[in-house]
């Protein structure tokens, strides 16, 4: 049997993405003063990378602009400035990913039943998922999109109403009758006079 060693850090993934949030319809945005809100329209929202720590599945998720890690606190969501080795040295800021319905979510490692989540206008929801009804947990979900991501071109396509492609149709060519030499003036050639058909016909 053999068996493979590896020595020395492992390296982590990183992706840059914008969380847009299945409930107020806009994305997560992070304020200089760590406030952390879902009601940015995209358009002034820097992207956030998520990184995983080492080979686990557990994942920091920072704000490069403001230089901050998301972070629980004791009631809400707050971005903290950290260097890395501290925030994966904290358990309020290590989550993990779910995907339910086609979205994803993210919670706790250390609490599964603390998510991140906004309601309608964009405000974090401070209860834990067990505490709310069943009808709010759609507002844990996010959509992981790409900085160029156009998210109205992709709810139009969801929704069925772009314009489906119809194969253009052939023309059938005329009939062989139909087709006309092409009309001829008067031609000199190495001094003798040629005439050759004119558009008359004659």
């Amino acid at each position: 049997m053999l068996s493979v060693v590896i020595c020395g850090a492992v390296p982590s993934m990183v992706r840059s993405v914008r969380l847009y949030s299945q409930c107020s319809h806009m994305y997560v945005n992070v304020f200089p003063n760590g406030t952390i809100m879902a009601r940015s329209d995209g358009n002034d929202q820097p992207n956030l990378t998520i990184s995983t720590r080492g080979v686990s599945l557990e994942l920091l998720i920072h704000s490069p602009v403001q230089d901050m890690f998301l972070c629980f606190n004791r009631s809400r969501l707050v971005g903290r400035r950290l260097t890395r080795y501290q925030a994966e040295r904290q358990p309020n800021c290590l989550f993990k990913e779910e995907f339910v319905d086609g979205y994803n979510r993210y919670h706790l490692v250390k609490n599964e039943d603390r998510y991140i989540g906004f309601n309608r206008r964009g405000v974090q929801l401070r209860r834990g998922k067990s505490r709310l009804s069943e009808r709010l947990h759609k507002c844990f979900s996010f959509m992981k999109e790409a900085h160029d991501f156009d998210i109205n071109r992709h709810n139009i396509m969801r929704a069925g109403d772009l314009p489906k492609w119809r194969p253009q149709r052939r023309l059938r060519p005329p009939p062989q009758n139909s087709i006309k030499p092409p009309c001829h003036g008067v031609r000199h050639h190495h001094g003798r006079h040629q005439r050759r058909r004119n558009c008359d016909g004659t």
